[in-house]
């Protein structure tokens, strides 16, 4: 299981990395992702070359990065939504082998650090004996730090060139664009595994189970990206196993509603989800979020949506 060690922002927080150290979570092949608005492909194979590293060292891979995204702090008017959230993101760095993740708290004591304090108060609280970094890696004060400014300074570190996917050099911005859009099947290659939304179950009204359709509505985390509004093929993943889903994002047109709605109905699926967290996966987008004229409309073309989704993902 991976070790998470969350530091508070600024000088004071690394008496945590401090601490750590002595309970044995020293950490000595370090990556480091970026802020925790994603983790996509190619910051997977920057792990993947972690974990590479740390079998050549015979060191625990270890991965850095900042809670909230540095920009949140910075330049909150241009705060990104989150691809990849905290608990999303810790759970893929656990599933590719990574022993510690360090989460530090950015706040902007943090973002005044120089380069070489930053380094160093790191190297306090544990031995690093080698960085890997992608390509457009920068830290410290005005992002001064960079793979060039480790190696003058001594440090072993290897720099990932850039993941080229459908002639896209891979960045989070564009996986962003194309969420939006509900492009999820461009946007989950570039991520290299499907979209996904969790939350818990919410009480809804009961409309869907009343047409036919009873649908488990999640809660929306905070500042988590929602994908374009409209009806998609997906999978859900709940305490009983995984299933295929009918999934739905919109505010339900027909009948007059203003709440976002996230919500799922889960094919060859009986029982009650109410109180458990679901993981919802996004494959392909059917249609727009749709004011039907009638009810009888509604009920037809979510018959229609069943169908297509049990074709799409089934042959997956």
């Amino acid at each position: 299981m991976t070790k998470v060690l969350v530091i508070g922002g600024g000088i004071a927080g690394y008496s945590a990395a401090l601490s750590a150290r002595r309970d044995g979570a020293d950490v000595t092949v370090v990556a480091r992702a970026p802020g925790a608005t994603a983790l996509y492909a190619g910051h997977v194979e920057v792990i993947r070359k972690t974990v590479a590293a740390a079998r050549d060292e015979d060191a625990a891979p270890a991965l850095i990065t900042f809670e909230p995204h540095p920009r949140c702090v910075l330049d909150p008017a241009n705060c990104p939504q989150s691809i990849t959230t905290l608990q999303e993101k810790l759970a893929l760095i656990e599933s590719h082998g990574i022993a510690h993740a360090i989460v530090l708290r950015f706040d902007r004591a943090l973002s005044s650090l120089s380069p070489q304090e930053f380094v160093d108060q790191l190297s306090a609280a544990m031995e690093v004996r080698r960085w890997v970094i992608g390509f457009d890696f920068a830290f410290g004060r005005e992002r001064r730090g960079n793979a060039e400014w480790l190696r003058e300074r001594g440090f072993a570190c290897d720099e990932v060139p850039p993941v080229v996917i459908d002639g896209i050099a891979l960045h989070s911005s564009e996986v962003r664009r194309l969420i939006n859009l509900g492009d999820m099947e461009k946007a989950n290659r570039l991520l290299g595994r499907q979209y996904a939304m969790s939350g818990p179950v919410e009480a809804g009204d009961k409309v869907g189970r009343r047409l036919g359709f009873p649908t488990a509505n999640i809660a929306i985390e905070p500042n988590k990206l929602v994908p374009a509004l409209g009806a998609y093929a997906g999978r859900a993943r709940a305490d009983e196993g995984d299933f295929i889903a009918a999934l739905s994002v919109g505010y339900r047109p027909t009948f007059g509603g203003t709440q976002l709605r996230v919500e799922a109905f889960l094919l060859d699926f009986e029982g009650d989800l109410y109180q458990q967290r679901l993981e919802l996966r996004f494959v392909r987008y059917l249609h727009p979020d749709i004011a039907f004229p009638t009810v009888d409309d509604l009920v037809q073309q979510l018959k229609r949506d069943v169908t297509d989704t049990r074709r799409i993902v089934g042959r997956q």
